[in-house]
């Protein structure tokens, strides 16, 4: 019995390591090959590096981690909601304020509502579009809306804006579009 419990043990320990080293290669983007065994040295001139590095800056993402991106920012975006609604509703719930306070956190609450109403209309229409993992954000004097395209032709453009006006109710000057750069799109 000890000698399965410690073979077990060895299997588990041998899996892990793999799915370490597969997790690591994959994370570098490297992997060894027949033809990629033979490391070689050369020497790039400053032309060709340049080349290579002329995108500095610029971040690449998979659809993977575009997913990941969308999910986390509309997470991030969700818990301040969460929070300014919560202050708010102290504010509401507390006695010892004026009522001209309490009314103020209660028009503050409405917008902040409605808003969160727009930002996911608005995001649904644009995934029912083809435009999808896109986020939109509402502040009080602008829209901002990433989509994750590459490039942004002029009729996506007009349909992005089209959607977020409609939905929205701001003005075609107040909206930012911004493109994500993928690796797929």
């Amino acid at each position: 019995m000890k000698h399965i419990f410690h073979k077990n043990q060895m299997i588990i320990a041998t899996l892990a390591i793999m799915i370490a080293v597969a997790g690591y290669i994959n994370y570098t983007g490297q992997y060894i090959t027949p033809s990629t065994k033979k490391v070689s040295n050369t020497v790039q001139s400053k032309d060709q590096a340049k080349d290579e590095i002329s995108d500095v800056g610029e971040a690449v993402l998979t659809n993977a981690q575009v997913s990941n991106y969308v999910a986390k920012a509309k997470l991030e975006r969700e818990q301040t909601h969460s929070k300014a609604k919560d202050t708010l509703q102290d504010i509401i719930d507390n006695k010892s304020l004026k009522d001209s306070v309490k009314q103020e956190a209660v028009d503050k609450m409405a917008m902040l509502c409605a808003q969160m109403e727009q930002e996911t209309a608005t995001e649904n229409l644009l995934g029912a579009k083809g435009f999808l993992n896109s986020i939109v954000t509402i502040s009080n004097d602008n829209v901002d809306v990433l989509v994750n395209m590459k490039e942004i032709s002029k009729v996506q453009k007009s349909q992005i804006e089209d959607i977020v006006t409609r939905k929205t109710g701001y003005k075609l000057e107040d909206v930012v579009i911004t493109s994500m750069k993928t690796q797929d799109s």
